[in-house]
């Protein structure tokens, strides 16, 4: 017994004074601790190798950091240790600016492990000083190719995960359109875009296998650096027959977020994360996911991290507080809010639209719901916003008309803010729910396929004809509104009609309020019975029908028409749509 209780304690011992290691053999950095081992390559700054303690098996093909789809890659100049302790172990990585830079930027990449941490973070700042040159860039990414046969399950989002294909059966595919999609040997035709995700409520997305249990997560305790912000919806994880690349765009253009956009003379940084690589052993796939989603909670608890000694980054932070609502016009009573959402952005006189923002950070909070309701953003960084909020089941996006200044260490409390629905006069109908998607309607509910698009001719060979108060939307109003094609080749737009009914003509004007969740580079008009088409209103493409998505440039439209071009009885209101 006394034998046992001394080996027992010594166990112990040290296992507590363990800790976490790091080993320089002069060509890596190996990070280590007691539950994983991660080797970062000192001349590249990429990770080489990725395992968790008691398991031989390897995560990594290979890994890497770059912009614009590869186009420039991370150059490391030289690499340091920040910290070396049993607590903390941290390494950086420089690719600093010269003449010979393709980019006018200071790259600092950090890996950082803890004693506890299962995994390790990642860390990315860009630094443009004024005397650099001007630089422009759509994406910035950090790209992990996990083994395909071992991580073969992808998840995303909690309704979004599934077995992926084998290499075999990728092997040789067909290329469809757009070139991103691909037919595989069973005949599903996979395309990378289907595992886009939105930023709004997004936290935790990776690979796992359903051979080993084995999982490894992107797990994120603030999107607050993502250009766009809460407007955003970029590209996660896809396959590549050996490779599951789990990836993560820190600034991304894929849904029309545009570029970001350096001028010379512009003094200029952002510290993308950190964010958590998170390793986890579960029963099941959909256990790890359960396991990387309960880490993520934990995760956001602990931001802004207190460990970070990275230049620039903010650890005394404030917030802001107050009061919503949204009143019907017509009769002053507050409107039903439903997820709704609170943000904070720049002015768009300044900044652009907040989906194209990237100079600054973002913050907000979502899921709201009341007549009524209170909400709170936590960890703001002190600086000036605009307060922006939107609500499903109301139309329109609402501006808060004052700045919002945040300090360091104190709440901001705007008060009671109350705004008013934009309507002309009573609804005399509606086609679908004002959420900023069109997943209500034919295929929305499925939109993360590909080749929805093309189905149209033959699910509406008479185009939309549809019926107020007779026509379900679930089935007669399609997701979108697209062009076909037609004699040699070419698209052609096909009208679609909304067919009512009245009993009496209006007075004054009536007013038709269209709200687009997304478009391409496209044109819209209206007529009403037959008459002359309205001037055209221009579209932006934010490419997310093409790479299928629900949720893009969010926008609202409004068409005028006399009450003299209104009949008693059956009326006809068309919809014209044209590819530009």
């Amino acid at each position: 017994m006394k034998v046992q209780f001394f080996i027992l304690l010594t166990t112990c011992l040290i296992s507590a004074v363990f800790g976490v290691s790091l080993k320089d053999d002069g060509r890596s950095y190996t990070l280590k601790n007691d539950y994983a081992t991660v080797v970062i390559e000192k001349n590249s700054g990429k990770l080489t190798s990725i395992k968790i303690a008691g398991n031989n098996q390897e995560f990594l093909n290979r890994a890497y950091i770059d912009a614009n789809g590869g186009k420039v890659g991370f150059k490391v100049s030289k690499s340091t240790v920040i910290k070396n302790t049993a607590d903390h172990v941290e390494v950086a990585f420089y690719d600093n600016y010269n003449s010979n830079s393709s980019f006018g930027l200071d790259w600092e990449v950090r890996y950082t492990m803890l004693k506890d941490t299962k995994g390790v973070y990642f860390t990315l700042k860009h630094t443009h000083k004024p005397n650099y040159k001007a630089t422009q860039f759509s994406e910035i990414r950090l790209v992990m190719r996990l083994k395909s046969n071992i991580f073969n399950w992808l998840q995303v989002e909690d309704d979004v995960g599934r077995i992926m294909p084998t290499a075999a059966q990728q092997k040789n595919c067909q290329i469809m359109g757009p070139k991103e999609a691909c037919k595989i040997t069973t005949g599903e035709v996979i395309h990378k875009y289907d595992w886009s995700i939105d930023m709004l409520k997004h936290d935790v997305h990776g690979f796992a296998s359903q051979s080993t249990g084995l999982g490894c997560w992107y797990v994120f305790p603030s999107m607050e650096w993502k250009n766009g912000g809460a407007y955003n919806r970029d590209l996660a994880c896809h396959q590549g027959e050996n490779d599951s690349l789990q990836i993560m765009y820190m600034n991304g253009s894929h849904y029309g977020a545009g570029d970001t956009d350096i001028k010379q003379n512009e003094n200029w940084e952002k510290i993308y994360g950190p964010y958590l690589i998170y390793l986890n052993k579960a029963s099941s796939p959909q256990a790890a996911w359960k396991d990387a989603k309960a880490v993520a909670k934990a995760e956001k608890a602990k931001w802004p991290y207190s460990w970070v000694s990275m230049a620039g980054y903010v650890k005394q932070r404030g917030s802001v507080s107050g009061n919503i609502s949204i009143k019907n016009p017509l009769t002053n009573e507050n409107l039903p809010l439903e997820d709704a959402v609170v943000t904070l952005v720049q002015p768009e006189n300044q900044q652009g639209i907040p989906n194209k923002q990237w100079r600054n950070y973002s913050f907000w909070t979502h899921s709201l719901r009341g007549n009524s309701i209170d909400f709170k953003i936590n960890n703001v960084i002190p600086g000036t916003y605009v307060l922006r909020t939107w609500s499903k089941g109301v139309v329109g996006e609402f501006i808060y008309d004052k700045t919002v200044t945040v300090t360091a260490g104190q709440n901001t409390n705007v008060g009671n803010l109350t705004f008013k629905e934009k309507r002309a006069g009573p609804i005399a109908w509606e086609i679908g729910i004002p959420d900023r998607t069109a997943m209500e309607y034919r295929h929305g509910n499925e939109y993360r396929q590909w080749g929805l698009y093309y189905k149209f001719p033959q699910e509406f060979p008479n185009s939309v004809n549809f019926k107020i108060g007779q026509s379900n939307i679930a089935k007669d109003w399609n997701y979108c509104q697209v062009s076909v094609p037609g004699n040699g080749g070419k698209y052609e737009q096909r009208p679609w009609n909304i067919i009512f009914n009245m009993n009496k003509k209006p007075t004054g004007q009536a007013v038709l309020r269209v709200s687009i969740a997304a478009s391409s580079d496209s044109a819209l008009s209206v007529s009403l019975n037959g008459g002359k088409q309205s001037a055209e209103v221009n579209l932006q493409d934010d490419a997310c029908v093409r790479r299928d998505g629900i949720r893009g440039f969010y926008r609202e439209l409004e068409f005028k028409f006399n009450a003299n071009d209104f009949k008693i009885g059956e009326n006809k209101i068309t919809l014209y749509h044209r590819k530009k």
